[in-house]
């Protein structure tokens, strides 16, 4: 038996076939895990607009913040948030919604709405379907005062 030189031709493709399968498996759960990271920073934007309110709130007598739009962060709340907080990104939008004016007690919310399904089905997972997070859609709403004023 002589002495064999180099791969054949079927060894080569094997090979790459595996490596092919092992590289779109990581590819996926790359994409998986990136929007499980967005979907917990959002999580972390809830809290922090969360936190500017009732400081704003505790700072002006019970007097909320009121509501600009979608993809507007209210005013009141620049000097609370983080420096350059944005409401609006590439892959989802925040809203500040607050109904006080209209339903008494206080109806205060923060919404999110984004076109990817993924990243709303993450965050479903992430925070469930139960209050104060409700889902409608492309939309997930964070109730912070129900319509009973329940916190």
């Amino acid at each position: 038996m002589r002495g064999r030189r180099g791969w054949t031709l079927i060894e080569m493709l094997v090979v790459m076939v595996v490596l092919g399968l092992l590289s779109s498996l990581a590819v996926l759960k790359y994409i998986d895990l990136s929007r499980t990271a967005f979907a917990a920073k959002i999580v972390g934007e809830f809290t922090t607009v969360r936190l500017a309110a009732y400081n704003y709130e505790a700072d002006h007598n019970n007097i909320w913040p009121g509501d600009q739009g979608p993809g507007i962060p209210p005013p009141e709340l620049a000097p609370y948030l983080p420096t350059n907080f944005s409401f609006v990104t590439p892959t989802y939008q925040l809203d500040w919604d607050n109904r006080s004016p209209s339903v008494d007690p206080y109806q205060i919310a923060i919404s999110v709405t984004s076109s990817d399904a993924r990243l709303m089905n993450a965050l479903r997972q992430n925070l469930g379907t139960k209050a104060p997070y409700f889902f409608a859609g492309n939309r997930l709403t964070y109730v912070l005062i129900d319509e009973f004023g329940n916190w």
